[in-house]
């Protein structure tokens, strides 16, 4: 069989969602030609499996370096598996007594919410994936490092940047609007 027609239904049963049926048709267009770059890229697209598409991605950046296309889709593939990974590491059973409190002895005598609190209340965020974030604060802070709590919760893919700015948002009209009452 042409190669282009057999990369021509592979792309047919790909936009038809006959994924599985793609997949085949591509694996033995990739057998034909090792170096048909649109076919690796295809397959990266239609692996149900990240390191699988991954692969793939790599396989057409070795083809060509410039392809924006699988840059782009790698950029995205990190992300997403840092994502994953902060996930599985959240949803992990949390040790028993970790020491990490959401409020602290004098929280009451503060001017203004502490952001955890905030985001705690907005429900951008749950308990857990605070009180992981807080852990991570504290580790960070014993080597010396000086971390803030919305970067490592945007870190661990807890949060989005735009609901961190709004809860800082939030707690910052909070604070300003003590001193306009």
């Amino acid at each position: 069989m042409d190669l282009s027609a057999l990369f021509a239904q592979a792309q047919a049963a790909i936009k038809a969602e006959q994924n599985a049926h793609a997949r085949q048709l591509l694996m033995q267009l990739l057998r034909a030609n090792p170096r048909h770059e649109a076919g690796w890229l295809a397959l990266a697209s239609i692996m149900e499996d990240m390191d699988k598409a991954i692969d793939c991605l790599k396989r057409v950046l070795l083809l060509n370096p410039n392809n924006a296309t699988a840059l782009e889709w790698m950029a995205f593939a990190g992300q997403e598996q840092a994502r994953q990974g902060a996930v599985e590491e959240m949803n992990a059973p949390t040790p028993p007594s970790t020491g990490i409190l959401i409020t602290e002895p004098g929280d009451e005598e503060r001017p203004v919410l502490r952001l955890g609190k905030y985001l705690l209340d907005y429900k951008f965020i749950t308990e857990a994936q605070l009180k992981a974030a807080l852990q991570a604060q504290k580790q960070a802070a014993q080597t010396g490092a000086s971390k803030r709590l919305g970067d490592i919760l945007l870190e661990q893919g807890a949060i989005t940047q735009e609901r961190l700015s709004f809860a800082v948002r939030e707690q910052s009209r909070s604070f300003y609007s003590q001193f306009n009452d």
